[in-house]
C-alpha cells in the first residue's frame, strides 16, 4: 500500500545539544548534537562566528599568550587597555593603549611563577598585578611601571651628637617613614621603621640623625618622627631624598605642636596575593604566594577617600578587621575572586563557594555565607560575571563536575546539554591540566558564555562550547578546531584604535603559536582556517511507535545565503546498514530580492522500512561560509504494519 505522507516540523532547537538522555529520548526542541553553531536569533542554528587575529603591532611577546585583560583606567571607556602575559620562561607583560601598536612593560621585580597565573583588577585608575615574584608583595601598573603596592618600612635611622652647645640631655626615641609626594601632597607612606633611643651628650647643638639606606621603591621624601616615651611619636621633619641627615635641636616639649604620627599598622603592605578583586573602593586579595601565609584569607584594603594616601595599597590593622578567613586547611586552595554580582563578591575554593557581603562595619566588614561546600571552580579564568535569562546579574563557572551559575536562583548545576564531553562517555575534563583546566568568557551582544576545557589534552583546553543564556542551550566546538584551543579570554573592542570603540568582543590567547591574539565572532573561518558546522537532530519514529515508516524530500526554510550548499543526510535506525541512509542538497542563492528562501532538499527522501530517524544538515565538510536555518520539514508516514 502507498505510504500517506503528513509534514512533520523540526521549527525550534533553541534548547540546544543534550548529552545526556538516549538520542530518541530527548525532547523536541533539544538535537542530538549541535557542532560549531549557535542559536542567536535561529530557532534551528546557525553556524557560528570565526575568529580572526587582531591588527597590532610592536609587541614583544615571544610566547603564547596565556593572561589577558581589559583595564580600564578611568570613567572613559575608549581610554580602554589590552594587558597581555606570555608563557615565557620568565613571562614578558605588554600593553595595548591609544591605538594600534603593543608596548613592553616594566616589572619592579620579575615574575618567577607562570605566564597564565597572573590575575589582575582595575582600581582607582591603576592595574593591580597579582602574581609570582622574587618579592613577597603585590603590585600595580600606575601607567609608568608595574610597581610594588605602597611602601616598605625602612631600618633604623643613626642618631649621634654633632655641634658645641648645651642641647638638653633629655632621652628621646627617633624613627622614619618613606613617602611619596606629588605637587606637595602626599600619596603613599611606609610603615615606620623600628625606634633608635638616643639621649643628646648635654654639650651638643642638636641630635644629628642620618637616614636608613633608601628603599628604592619610588619614594621621594622620608619623615623623621620624634618620641619621649617611644609609644605617641609625632612627625617633626619631612626630608627630601637626597638629604640623607637632618638636625633636631628642637626642645622635646615642643614635640607635641607637631602633626601626631599615624597609627603603626595603618599602612601594612599588601601580601603577594594570588587572587585579587575590585569591590567599588577597596580591593580583596585572597590567598598568598608566600606558603606560611593563611591561603584562605582575603585581606581588604582601606577605603579609597579614608585618607587619600594609597589607600587601595594598603591594608589598615591599626584599628580594623582586615581580613575574612574561609575555612583553612579544608576543601582545597582557594581558586578565584569574582564579582561583584547582587551586590556580593564569590570566593572560590577548589570545592567550595562563598559568598561575601558588605555590612558597612569596620569590626566586620564582610559577611560570609557557604553557598557550596561541594564544588567550586577549578580556577579564576574559569570564571565569568554575565547575566541570567532574563538579565539579572550572575556568575558563571567551570567546577570539577562542569559549568555551574550562581545568581538569583541560587547556585544552578548548567551542564546536562554536554555532559558527555565533561563526564563521559564522550569525554572527560582533565583537572590535571597543567597550564589551565578551563577558560570562561560571557559575550554581552549575544548573550552568550564561552567555555573551553581540556580533553586527552595535558597542558589546557582544546574543546569549546557556547551556552545560551536565554535558551539555556548548548552547542560544541569540537576538539581540533583552532576556536577550541584558548589559553585565556577576555571582553575587548571591536574597533582597535585611538579611540578604542565601546562594543566588545571576546579575544582570546589562541594556544596553537606564539603570539596568537584572536577577536572572536569575527568572519567565516578561524583566521583562515575553515570548519564544518552542523545539526543532528534526535531520532524521531516517522511510523509512529513500533510501527514502520518512512520519509520524503526535506523541505528547508532558511535565510538567504548566496553560493552557500546546504547538505541534509537522513539516517535510520541508529546507522543500521548503508541502505537506511539518504543525502539530499540545496543551495541557499535568492532567485530575486528575497531574505530568506524555501528549498527542497533533493535525494534526502528515505523509502523502505524504517523505525526512526535521524537528520544532520549544515554543511557537507570545512568550509568557509555564513547560513542560518529557521525550519526543517519532513514528510513522513507510516506502513501500517509492527516491527518484526
Amino acid at each position: 500500500m502507498p505510504v500517506a505522507k503528513k509534514p512533520f516540523v523540526i521549527e525550534d532547537l533553541r534548547k540546544g545539544r543534550n548529552g545526556y538522555d538516549p538520542s530518541w529520548a530527548i525532547e523536541d526542541d533539544q538535537c542530538a548534537d549541535a557542532i560549531n553553531v549557535d542559536f542567536y536569533k535561529s530557532r534551528c542554528g546557525n553556524k557560528r562566528g570565526g575568529m580572526l587575529a587582531i591588527g597590532t603591532t610592536a609587541i614583544t611577546c615571544t610566547g603564547v599568550i596565556s593572561s589577558m585583560y581589559r583595564h580600564v583606567p578611568g570613567a572613559n571607556e575608549t581610554a580602554a587597555e589590552m594587558h597581555v602575559v606570555d608563557d615565557s620562561a620568565t613571562p614578558i607583560a605588554n600593553r595595548l593603549a591609544g591605538g594600534t601598536s603593543f608596548a613592553a612593560m616594566t616589572f619592579k621585580d620579575a615574575p618567577t611563577g607562570n605566564g597564565w597565573d597572573f590575575r589582575f583588577a582595575s582600581i582607582n585608575g591603576k592595574c593591580g598585578y597579582a602574581y609570582k615574584s622574587a618579592t613577597a608583595r603585590f603590585h600595580y601598573w600606575d601607567g609608568t611601571t608595574i610597581r610594588r603596592a605602597g611602601l616598605a618600612a625602612s631600618g633604623v635611622v643613626a642618631v649621634t651628637n654633632t655641634g658645641g652647645g648645651t642641647y638638653a640631655a633629655v632621652p628621646r626615641y627617633y624613627r622614619e617613614r618613606s613617602t611619596v609626594q606629588s605637587g606637595g601632597v602626599t600619596i603613599r607612606r611606609s610603615e615606620p621603621s623600628a625606634s633608635t633611643a638616643f639621649t643628646p651628650s648635654g654639650g651638643g647643638t642638636a641630635a644629628h640623625i642620618t637616614q636608613a639606606s633608601v628603599i628604592n621603591e619610588g619614594e621621594t621624601h622620608w619623615e623623621v618622627e620624634a618620641s619621649t616615651d617611644n609609644v605617641t611619636f609625632y612627625v617633626i621633619a619631612t626630608v627630601v631624598i637626597g638629604t640623607t641627615t637632618y638636625d633636631d635641636s628642637a626642645a622635646t616639649t615642643s614635640y607635641s605642636s607637631n602633626p601626631l604620627s599615624e597609627l603603626t599598622g595603618k599602612y601594612t603592605l599588601q601580601k603577594p596575593y594570588i587572587f585579587c578583586a575590585a569591590d567599588q573602593n577597596r580591593l580583596l586579595g585572597f590567598g598568598s604566594y608566600t606558603t606560611t601565609d593563611k591561603q584562605n584569607r582575603i585581606e581588604i584594603s582601606a577605603v579609597i577617600g579614608s585618607s587619600n594616601i594609597s589607600d587601595e595599597e594598603r591594608v589598615d590593622t591599626s584599628q580594623v578587621n582586615s581580613y575574612v578567613d574561609l575555612d583553612e586547611n579544608d576543601s582545597g586552595d582557594p581558586t578565584g575572586l569574582h564579582g561583584p554580582v547582587l551586590g556580593s563578591f564569590l570566593a572560590f575554593k577548589a570545592r567550595q563557594v562563598w559568598q561575601l557581603t558588605a555590612t558597612g562595619s569596620t569590626d566586620r566588614p564582610y559577611r560570609q555565607d557557604a553557598i557550596s561546600k561541594s564544588v567550586g571552580a577549578v580556577g579564576q579564568e574559569a570564571i565569568t560575571r554575565g547575566d541570567d535569562a532574563i538579565g539579572n546579574a550572575a556568575v558563571y563557572y567551570w567546577s570539577h563536575r562542569g559549568p555551574y551559575r550562581w545568581g538569583i536562583a541560587g547556585n544552578e548545576y548548567i551542564g546536562k546539554g554536554i555532559e558527555d564531553y565533561v563526564l563521559g562517555p564522550t569525554a572527560t575534563v582533565n583537572l590535571s591540566a597543567s597550564k589551565r583546566i578551563a577558560v570562561a568568557c560571557y559575550y554581552p551582544d549575544k548573550r552568550q558564555v564561552w567555555f573551553w576545557w581540556g580533553v586527552g589534552e595535558t597542558t589546557g583546553p582544546n574543546m569549546g562550547a557556547i551556552f545560551d543564556v536565554q535558551t539555556g542551550g548548548w552547542t560544541i566546538v569540537p576538539s581540533g578546531d583552532l576556536w577550541a584551543a584558548a589559553r585565556c579570554a577576555a571582553l575587548f573592542s571591536n574597533t582597535i584604535a585611538t579611540a578604542m570603540s565601546r562594543d566588545l568582543k571576546p579575544h582570546i590567547g589562541q594556544s596553537g603559536g606564539a603570539v596568537r591574539i584572536w577577536k572572536g565572532d569575527t568572519g567565516t573561518d578561524d583566521n583562515g582556517t575553515a570548519y564544518k558546522a552542523y545539526i543532528v537532530t534526535k531520532d524521531f519514529e516517522p511510523g509512529g511507535q513500533g510501527v514502520y515508516g518512512e520519509v520524503g524530500d526535506i523541505e528547508l526554510l532558511a535565510k538567504v545565503s548566496s553560493g552557500v550548499t546546504i547538505t541534509a543526510t537522513v539516517t535510520g535506525d541508529f546507522g543500521e546498514g548503508t541502505t537506511k541512509q539518504a543525502t539530499g542538497t540545496a543551495l541557499l542563492t535568492a532567485i530575486g530580492t528575497e531574505t530568506r528562501i524555501s528549498k527542497r532538499l533533493e535525494g534526502s527522501a528515505l523509502s523502505g522500512d524504517v523505525k526512526f530517524i535521524r537528520i544532520q544538515i549544515g554543511d557537507a565538510a570545512a568550509v568557509s561560509n555564513s547560513w542560518s536555518l529557521d525550519r526543517i520539514v519532513v514528510m513522513g508516514g507510516r506502513n501500517d504494519r509492527l516491527s518484526t
